[in-house]
């Protein structure tokens, strides 16, 4: 009996383009991105590229404040913490990162599951990329984008690739350290409990 196991692959990745899985950045020169190519592939506003070179320290090439253009490369590897291998690995990373209502569609959970899973580091899906700096007093949503190939490999229960190597700032918090209070009840029963203590005699 011939080997189908191709054929079947090719099938699923059919079927998940089918159900929304986004396609490639098309990029007009190859290798770098420009300021609107940059914007769509992390699915942000124009005005907020800047922000994002300064926070990841994208190295510039080209271009004037408008039309700036950056390494692909470099921009994969600061945000994402990986380097494409191959071709293929390119492409799959230059998929538009994707916010948590596209993850919603493709998994079935809904926003604010994913949304809670991520803050509060408890969920089984991938972990998002966080675009913009989060902190107790910043909003931490609007920020979180998902590698589109990982959530693909997720649902397929495929290993997940291009995890980024545990650098530092990209570690979990060590036990004892204070967390973002994400959780709105979570910091409202945190409070109740210190003013609870500091009432008994």
């Amino acid at each position: 009996m011939a080997d189908r196991s191709g054929e079947c692959e090719n099938q699923n990745r059919v079927g998940f383009h089918m159900m929304g899985m986004p396609v490639p950045a098309s990029l007009k020169r190859p290798g770098v991105m420009s300021t609107a190519e940059l914007a769509a592939w992390a699915q942000v506003g124009k005005n907020m590229v800047p922000k994002l070179a300064r926070r990841f320290g994208f190295r510039e090439l080209t271009g004037n404040a408008k039309h700036r253009r950056y390494s692909v490369h470099d921009v994969l590897k600061k945000v994402l913490g990986v380097t494409p291998q191959t071709p293929e690995d390119l492409e799959r990373l230059l998929i538009p990162l994707q916010k948590a209502s596209w993850v919603s569609q493709m998994t079935g959970l809904s926003v604010s599951a994913i949304s809670a899973g991520a803050c509060e580091k408890r969920g089984v899906l991938p972990s998002p990329i966080e675009l913009t700096v989060t902190g107790q007093d910043q909003a931490p949503a609007r920020g979180r984008r998902w590698i589109p190939a990982q959530i693909e490999a997720h649902l397929r229960g495929d290993p997940i690739p291009f995890l980024a190597p545990q650098t530092p700032d990209r570690k979990a918090p060590l036990k004892g350290a204070q967390e973002p209070a994400c959780n709105v009840f979570a910091a409202i029963c945190g409070a109740n409990a210190e003013e609870a203590l500091q009432l008994q005699p």
